[in-house]
């Protein structure tokens, strides 16, 4: 199936740039808050989208610490870039500065990145925030126990770091449906989940407001994780779709970073194998696999995990997000440096998508933009 093509990123000699995603017949191009970018790509015919980071610490200053995210045991923490969800001031900064991005002349989208909490990415205990002031209050007036949740979250890591633990121990999980024990074992846990869920979904009708009231015409997009990972973010594929005009799942088999699916895998096998004798790298690696559904091949050692997952995942992953998200919103996005990007395409073509986006353009992504826009156009 032929699709269109989207790109994140422009390198610095942005007219040659633009000339070449022109004569590729690239739709869109994503950049940040920039308006000569913004006039640059509109001059040449494109659609101009502007990506906004949602709960972004910057211009914080020395306010910054009081913004941040909380650990378990009250320990500040920053998340890639960002502060507490759930924090007045955060959510007020974000609306303003999308505000700002959809009444830029040109610009007909405001794409939402980091519109999550923390990862697995981040490490066990970033991960599992916040406990804040905010995240508190937020929790009562929601109907959430965050004592509960709390209680339930130090019994998994303290089940995580016990020389064997029971709740994670080998051939516990052999499918998704096998973590109902372990919500079973810890009910706070699952409440915890849905609360961040429901903390994002509100701020993004906070934002869906802003945006149409300065806007009308401007559509509202963002990045969500891969489906496999979603949820432990904070972001339901069954509700956000339907707020949204663009999905943008972030689908990179392979990169450094947070998001990325290898990344991600990697940091929770590595937690998990750290903390269990019973659970070496490689069974590590299958419980996870197992956990979050994902057809990947265990290596040897979960570094050579971190190095990149099987681009069959991008195809299971596509098909996951198509399940929720209807074929005119989606728009995958691959990492444009994979070495098996052209695979990575063909993976999401075979799924059925109208659109693929990429990133992020650099100046030595000519030739890689080139291919992968051959693909899609031709469809396989």
């Amino acid at each position: 199936m032929k699709a269109a093509t989207w790109v994140f990123g422009l390198p610095k000699n942005r007219e040659k740039a633009l000339s070449l995603l022109k004569k590729l017949k690239f739709e869109a191009v994503t950049v940040g808050k920039e308006k000569e970018a913004v006039d640059a790509i509109v001059r040449e015919g494109l659609e101009a989208h502007v990506a906004i980071g949602a709960f972004s610490l910057r211009g914080a200053g020395s306010a910054k610490k009081a913004l941040l995210s909380r650990r378990l045991d009250g320990t500040p923490v920053t998340w890639f870039g960002s502060g507490c969800p759930n924090n007045a001031k955060i959510r007020e900064s974000s609306l303003n500065r999308v505000e700002e991005a959809a009444s830029m002349e040109g610009v007909k989208a405001v794409i939402l990145d980091g519109i999550r909490f923390a990862s697995p990415g981040e490490g066990i205990e970033t991960f599992m925030t916040c406990f804040c002031g905010s995240c508190r209050r937020k929790a009562r007036d929601m109907g959430y126990d965050m004592d509960e949740m709390k209680k339930s979250l130090l019994g998994v890591l303290k089940s995580i770091k016990s020389p064997a633990p029971s709740a994670l121990e080998t051939g516990c999980f052999k499918s998704p449906v096998d973590a109902f024990g372990l919500l079973f074992g810890f009910p706070g846990l699952l409440e915890w989940l849905r609360f961040r869920a429901e903390c994002v979904i509100e701020h993004v009708a906070e934002v869906r407001k802003a945006v149409r009231s300065v806007n009308g015409s401007c559509k509202l997009g963002a990045y969500l994780f891969a489906p496999s990972l979603s949820f432990l973010v904070g972001q339901d594929y069954a509700r956000l779709p339907k707020m949204l005009d663009y999905v943008e799942p972030m689908i990179y088999r392979t990169g450094k970073g947070v998001a990325c699916i290898n990344c991600e895998v990697a940091k929770i096998a590595s937690d998990l194998s750290k903390g269990s004798e019973r659970l070496d790298e490689v069974k590590a690696q299958e419980l996870v696999f197992n956990f979050l559904g994902l057809p990947a091949k265990t290596e040897t050692t979960i570094e050579r995990l971190a190095e990149g997952v099987s681009p069959k995942v991008v195809e299971s992953e596509t098909r996951r997000a198509m399940c929720f998200v209807e074929a005119r919103k989606l728009a995958p996005i691959l990492f444009l440096d994979d070495p098996l990007v052209r695979e990575s395409a063909r993976g999401a073509l075979r799924a059925g998508v109208e659109r693929i986006s990429f990133f992020n353009f650099h100046e030595g992504a000519e030739k890689a933009l080139c291919s992968v826009s051959s693909i899609a156009r031709k469809g396989r």
